[in-house]
């Protein structure tokens, strides 16, 4: 029952916001909503600077005020000359208004507070009684669009008609997606309004090029992202605006894969299929080989897909220590471990005290004060045993684990080659030899930041081949002649 209002308000916003954002589509102008909503949210900033509270009368006011000012800049989009494109335009409104928000309220007490409360809204404190309102004005609205969906539909599609009905349409279009983004904005945030208005709208065009049918699917796949969200914030302890962002992010992922590998015609489908298992395949390929890179060059850095890897397998920095390195490396992990779930312990009984207005006893209350006097000191000590030992053992796991990886992603990558390159074997071999080149040069402005001078054995071998190696396929392919270049090293 807890979110019970703010799903509600969600799906009123999901409602109207959809069939503005298949207009936005239509028109081509689909920042025009982060355009009126930074409008509006201008003229929240100033009704807060001049000391008004922003859901006072004078506060609404103002944003519609400013918002109305948007909507009249918007229209006037028609009429600007062609060198002027409308996406630019839309563009530089958004820029002089977020400035502008900036300037205001530099010098105004809680500055920070207040644009983050207008980036990210606070819909979870929308109650019961907030509904009937958002209710009354979208159904009004709706309505209005809805006797003249023809018109307003036609000045959608006609972008470059520069005739009188046409900017009066837009107009009216403008005006009262103005009044509908003032709503929103003070209630569900900048970024939020603006997933309401485009991913349903984009997420209903994928499968339909009906107006009514794309609502129906925007509707529905909305509802079902705003519960989600919802749900996850809820039970992750997320931001809201933040959670139901990504949800609509998911339901358009969602709705592009069941486009193409269901939606899609029979002769196109198992096109669609192979495009996607090719671009799933070079993204993993990629990822691997960018991991396998940055761990032989850094291997005492983060190396978060080799983190993974150890939590999925258990096979981790102590498989490649010696025997004495892995016991103390072991004795660390295990009393940081300790430490941290004694940390646990002691902050959710702090919590529930707190939570159920029960005092702590003195015993309680001495453990919580020695833990916190001791626990950073010896924590940290553990921490930098565990840091040390790891980055001494990734230095040996690059060798044994990163190299493989690396040879096999660049034979997966090397696969999922065009045939055209694939049947020109020069080509394939020029984007090899020029990619390890660059992977030379990336470890020689590695080394020189650490301030080596000199290179490993292994590693002038590996120069020495690749320098010898061919970048064309002309003469100089047959000669197998070596080239000069030394990459700042002395060429033996």
């Amino acid at each position: 029952m807890l979110l019970a209002a703010p799903f509600a308000a969600s799906a009123l916003f999901v409602a109207i916001h959809a069939n503005f954002g298949l207009h936005v589509l239509r028109r081509g102008i689909v920042f025009a909503d982060l355009a009126l909503a930074q409008m509006s949210a201008l003229g929240a900033t100033v009704a807060f600077a001049a000391g008004h509270a922003p859901t006072s009368a004078a506060g609404i006011a103002y944003t519609f005020l400013f918002a109305a000012i948007g909507a009249a800049l918007l229209t006037a989009s028609r009429v600007m000359p062609k060198e002027l494109q409308p996406e630019a335009y839309i563009g530089i409104i958004y820029v002089v208004a977020t400035a502008t928000t900036i300037v205001v309220i530099d010098r105004s007490p809680q500055g920070a507070e207040h644009v983050k409360q207008i980036l990210v809204g606070s819909i979870l404190a929308i109650s019961a009684s907030d509904l009937p309102k958002f209710a009354v004005l979208y159904a009004f609205i709706g309505a209005i669009h809805w006797l003249a969906r023809r018109p307003l539909l036609a000045a959608s599609e006609a972008v470059h008609s520069k005739t009188g009905r046409s900017l009066l349409w837009d107009f009216v279009f403008y005006s009262s997606f103005s009044v509908v983004v003032t709503s929103s904005v003070a209630t569900a945030g900048v970024l939020l309004v603006f997933c309401f208005l485009i991913i349903p709208a984009i997420t209903g065009s994928l499968f339909t090029r009906r107006i009514a049918y794309a609502l129906g699917i925007g509707w529905l796949g909305g509802v079902a992202a705003s519960a989600v969200g919802l749900a996850a914030s809820f039970e992750f302890e997320l931001p809201t605006g933040a959670a139901m962002a990504l949800a609509f992010t998911l339901m358009l992922v969602i709705g592009a894969v069941l486009r193409g590998l269901i939606f899609a015609p029979a002769g196109g489908r198992r096109i669609c299929i192979c495009i996607f298992l090719r671009a799933a395949s070079a993204m993993t390929l990629m990822t691997v080989l960018l991991s396998a890179i940055w761990l032989m060059v850094m291997p005492r850095a983060d190396q978060p897909m080799f983190d993974l890897l150890q939590s999925a397998t258990g096979i981790g920095p102590a498989t490649f220590l010696a025997v004495q390195e892995r016991a103390v490396y072991v004795e660390a992990l295990k009393d940081a471990g300790y430490r941290r779930s004694q940390e646990s312990q002691l902050t959710t009984l702090e919590r529930q005290s707190r939570w159920r207005g029960v005092g702590l006893s003195e015993t309680e209350v001495r453990r919580i004060g020695s833990f916190q006097q001791t626990f950073n000191e010896m924590a940290r000590g553990d921490d930098f045993v565990v840091k040390s030992l790891s980055g001494r053992a990734r230095e040996r796991e690059r060798w044994y684990v990163g190299l493989p990886l690396l040879l096999t992603s660049i034979l997966g990558l090397l696969a999922l080659l065009p045939d055209k390159w694939r049947a020109d074997p020069a080509r394939s071999r020029t984007a090899c030899l020029r990619f390890l080149r660059a992977f030379l040069h990336i470890a020689d402005f590695v080394r020189r930041l650490r301030g080596e001078k000199t290179e490993s054995a292994g590693d002038a071998m590996v120069r020495r081949s690749i320098n010898c190696g061919t970048v064309s396929a002309g003469p100089k392919a047959l000669t197998g002649r070596c080239q000069k270049t030394t990459y700042g090293y002395p060429d033996s």
